[in-house]
């Protein structure tokens, strides 16, 4: 238990804290505790023991085994918190108070945390404590037992914790996974915040856990419905469509039929003089109409050629086209053939 509600009379203000601990075990200081003298539990019992407290020795024994204790929080300064523990007044610096930004003091006042004993000074007078170990601890614990319960294959959900340019990383409950930028849609993605912002919320399916869970491949994309199924069916070869063109190289455009499906129209069937730039002819974002001319799922590749093309008596080049597509490995072979079969039917 981190937190819980403690019933008590009204909330002493901060300067009465003072007089409301006065004499518990020696003055609590209105400044975070100096450096003085550590009882580190290891001295043999003798004289100046006997002038501790019980408590006090109950608290080293909780030190020195690392034993949780309750404590409630009285009071505050610029330094930290006024605790009260087992009849003990400690003190609970800002920076062992939270595993993040602490919050408002008075959001503590009168509420009981579970902390640990950090030191015990000057024979029991200052007494330091910790909250943010047994966070660390707690959030440890989380954390092995999602990465046990991940597995691959598993869909679930999360919240996007930061972007990068070459994903977006998602806290799933304790645990970061990350969405490569290829893995966020079908569709092409340049930019993870495009798509993304920190806080959404995503569904993901797990690919790969590796490390003992330290590193953890997330996808969006494989959530989405493939468009390669049945898209023979949808785009037969011969059939005139809309495309957008998503990106040009030396050897064509990419156009986009589809989110996720794309076609290649090769730079030899686009009738552009030598020296002409593709990217400015075919600039990404512009609609252009194009003609399927092959459709291999297998393989997930489309050959197109521009809307008008003269096939007539080309049947037979066509399907050699084809066939050496089929052939060969890489694009370059498949588009040279299909340049030669647009230049067979130019003849």
């Amino acid at each position: 238990m981190s937190e819980q509600s403690v019933d008590s009379p009204e909330a002493p203000a901060e300067v009465e804290t003072e007089q409301a601990v006065a004499g518990a075990v020696g003055e609590p200081s209105s400044e975070a505790p100096s450096e003085g003298k550590k009882d580190d539990g290891q001295s043999a019992k003798t004289g100046r023991d006997e002038a501790v407290s019980p408590a006090v020795l109950a608290l080293r024994e909780r030190m020195r085994d690392q034993q949780v204790i309750q404590g409630k929080v009285i009071g505050w300064n610029k330094g930290g918190f006024h605790v009260v523990c087992e009849g003990v007044t400690a003190f609970c610096p800002n920076s062992e108070m939270e595993l993040g930004k602490v919050h408002a003091p008075k959001d503590y006042l009168d509420k009981g945390y579970d902390f640990v004993v950090l030191r015990i000074e000057d024979s029991g007078k200052r007494v330091v404590l910790s909250r943010t170990k047994v966070l660390q601890g707690e959030r440890a614990r989380k954390r092995a037992e999602l990465r046990q319960n991940i597995q691959v294959g598993s869909e679930i959900e999360g919240k996007v914790a930061s972007l990068t340019n070459f994903g977006a990383f998602v806290d799933l409950g304790g645990v970061q996974g990350l969405i490569h930028v290829s893995e966020i849609s079908r569709k092409r993605v340049e930019d993870p915040a495009s798509v993304l912002s920190v806080g959404q919320k995503v569904k993901v399916k797990v690919l790969r856990v590796e490390q003992g869970g330290k590193r953890i491949s997330l996808s969006m994309k494989a959530l989405e419905p493939d468009p390669w199924k049945g898209v023979a069916e949808r785009f037969p070869e011969g059939s005139v469509v809309q495309g957008t063109v998503e990106r040009t190289a030396s050897f064509g455009a990419f156009v986009a039929l589809e989110p996720g499906l794309t076609g290649l129209l090769p730079a030899s069937v686009m009738n552009l003089p030598r020296d002409a730039s593709i990217n400015r002819v075919y600039s990404p974002g512009k609609e252009i109409s194009v003609m399927v001319m092959s459709v291999d799922p297998r393989r997930r590749r489309i050959s197109l050629a521009l809307e008008g093309s003269q096939t007539e008596g080309s049947r037979s080049d066509v399907e050699n086209f084809k066939k050496s597509q089929r052939e060969k490995d890489g694009s370059s072979g498949g588009f040279n053939a299909l340049a030669a079969a647009f230049q067979k039917i130019r003849k």
